[in-house]
């Protein structure tokens, strides 16, 4: 079976394993390298048939780390909504609107000459906070791959990013029901 797609969301370690639909969940009490490895190999052991093309995860080096030991022949990629969220966190979007635009279009830009464009325009604007730019340069350009846009051409709707936005919403919503 090809085209099966694997999210994982950072909600004290939560896996979501689908194929469109959710098939399985994992809330655990730690996001410990040998927790996360315990559930993603049982996904794998009940599931032998299942090849994932694309595993969605949202930077968390241990997941990250597992899902490559486990899955070494699947492409993992960074959620664009934890991507944007962990960019925004290292500066104040108030006060610079027209960085955290570039920012956004930075992420979102389907062309490899704008990608470029934009990086050069952030990274040499005097006006950009230096410390967001160091931060850019060590932590993000070096994985461009797995979350710019730009890379990911000619992907389907469930191999995008947005799609883990849904299911945040979904857990925050379940979350407050259940309280």
């Amino acid at each position: 079976m090809r085209n099966v797609y694997l999210t994982i969301l950072d909600v004290d370690a939560t896996l979501i394993f689908w194929i469109g639909v959710l098939v399985a969940w994992m809330l655990a009490s730690n996001g410990m390298t040998n927790t996360i490895a315990f559930f993603v190999g049982w996904v794998r052991d009940v599931s032998p048939a299942v090849q994932l093309a694309v595993i969605m995860t949202d930077r968390n080096r241990t997941q990250m780390n597992v899902l490559r030991l486990i899955y070494s022949d699947s492409q993992i990629l960074l959620c664009k909504w934890h991507v944007l969220r962990a960019m925004r966190s290292h500066f104040n979007t108030s006060e610079f609107p027209e960085l955290w635009a570039r920012v956004k279009a930075l992420v979102n830009a389907s062309q490899s000459a704008d990608f470029v464009q934009l990086w050069v325009e952030i990274s040499n604007d005097p006006s950009v906070p230096q410390s967001f730019v160091q931060y850019m340069r060590t932590e993000w350009i070096p994985e461009v791959k797995l979350w710019a846009m730009v890379m990911w051409k000619n992907r389907s709707i469930l191999e995008e990013g947005n799609t883990n936005m849904l299911l945040k919403v979904y857990v925050f919503h379940f979350s407050a029901a259940i309280r």
